[in-house]
């Protein structure tokens, strides 16, 4: 993809982002700290296409993705060689995994979702 083309999906989200905020600081220093915030969430936590799933950090810092690492399968009867969706990742423990949906705000902000998954004890 060329660069046009991701700088101009970056500054859509952006404007997205701000428009779903209540009330948009129109002081500097506030107004700033929401784009901070905005910029962590999105280089940390927002898996990106371009990247193949995985977050501008993870493909920055060299580390393993996170979409790569073993799954969860919630399928009791899914064969444990089965592939899964792009990226293909090993099933973690044994399929049929009760699970719950975790979902926590960046910065404390509501539009800026963590979600993660975690198995039920």
């Amino acid at each position: 993809m060329p660069l046009r083309s991701v700088v101009e999906r970056v500054i859509l989200t952006i404007k997205t982002l701000l428009s779903s905020v209540a009330l948009v600081p129109y002081r500097r220093d506030a107004f700033q700290r929401e784009l901070d915030a905005i910029r962590q969430w999105y280089n940390h936590h927002r898996g990106h296409t371009t990247l193949g799933g995985r977050t501008p950090d993870e493909v920055c810092n060299g580390c393993y993705p996170a979409n790569r690492k073993p799954r969860f399968e919630p399928r009791s009867r899914w064969p444990r060689g089965s592939p899964c969706a792009r990226p293909w990742a090993l099933v973690r423990g044994s399929p049929g995994a009760k699970l719950t949906l975790e979902v926590t705000f960046h910065a404390g902000r509501k539009h800026l979702p963590i979600v993660r998954l975690k198995r039920v004890a």
